[in-house]
């Protein structure tokens, strides 16, 4: 579904937009894509004033460019050692979300890394990562911890919560899971029973309806991915709690946004900006309201 679009990596010379590469690296080969590397950087020319001469400069005016062409030229070698065939970039003048928003129009996916996606207060909001994950046209990866290995069992966790949407996110999820030979752990969390969680009771199965839904909606993409063991789960659990513990040591977790089409106010929602903060594995935002 995804012939021929890049997989872009947005760098900034940051340790974690080197993981960001890393990650970009594997999944475009998985996906046997061309991969582009991308550095936003924004040339605010200065003046300083000089007694009885006109203002002048205070920089060398190609400096930024400079600096910011040696970093993707530096990362596109380093993504060449890691193995990319089909690797290419630029260093491009604008804002980053601006930049990396235009850039994902045309691409398959977004990869970022997370330095700036903080689990103190509102900080996520001002971040790069998640303006454009809450805004992107294509699937934003967040790489916020190393992914865990698939020989440890590592899998794709994807949340779902029993709506239409949740189809896009599955697609996701099975065609990640196909290419790189790793199970699908679908995840729905129920509203957790108050009496269990104060002990007052052991803890009750889900609603058998919630169960028979979660194995409709897997099966259509069982029988389309015949090779990706699937393993549905219902936890009585909120889903942010559920899905961080869920995303230990696994391979990438799937969540959705609502798109540009939303309000700003819901274009993460609370649950993926939750998980943004806390998730212990990449994240992939995929945008719900279409999917190339």
């Amino acid at each position: 579904m995804y012939e021929k679009l890049p997989v872009v990596v947005g760098v900034d010379g940051s340790p974690a937009s080197d993981d960001a590469a890393e990650w970009a690296v594997s999944d475009a080969l998985s996906r046997r894509a061309p991969l582009r590397v991308v550095h936003a950087y924004e040339w605010n020319l200065s003046y300083a004033p000089v007694p009885l001469y006109r203002s002048v400069p205070d920089a060398d005016l190609q400096m930024p460019r400079h600096i910011a062409e040696q970093l993707v030229s530096n990362m596109i070698a380093r993504a060449a050692v890691l193995g990319a065939t089909d690797v290419g970039g630029g260093a491009i003048d604008g804002d980053a979300a601006q930049v990396l928003l235009s850039e994902g129009r045309h691409a398959c996916e977004l990869v970022l890394g997370s330095r700036h996606l903080k689990a103190l207060g509102s900080a996520v909001h001002g971040s790069v990562g998640a303006a454009v994950a809450a805004r992107a046209t294509c699937p934003v990866v967040v790489v916020r911890e190393p992914a865990g290995r698939p020989d440890e069992r590592a899998a794709v966790v994807v949340g779902i919560d029993g709506s239409h949407r949740s189809q896009a996110l599955l697609e996701y999820a099975f065609d990640y899971a196909s290419r790189r030979d790793v199970a699908v752990r679908a995840v729905l969390c129920w509203h957790p029973d108050l009496l269990a969680v104060m002990s007052w009771r052991p803890e009750p199965p889900a609603p058998e309806r919630v169960t028979a839904w979660l194995a409709e909606a897997l099966a259509g993409w069982q029988q389309k991915y015949p090779d990706v063991a699937v393993h549905p789960e219902v936890i009585r659990e909120h889903a942010i709690t559920g899905l961080v513990r869920a995303s230990t040591a696994q391979n990438l977790l799937v969540v959705g946004s609502h798109g540009h089409r939303a309000l700003a106010s819901t274009l993460l929602g609370s649950t993926t900006q939750g998980v943004l903060h806390h998730a212990m594995c990449p994240v992939a935002v995929v945008p719900t309201h279409s999917l190339r």
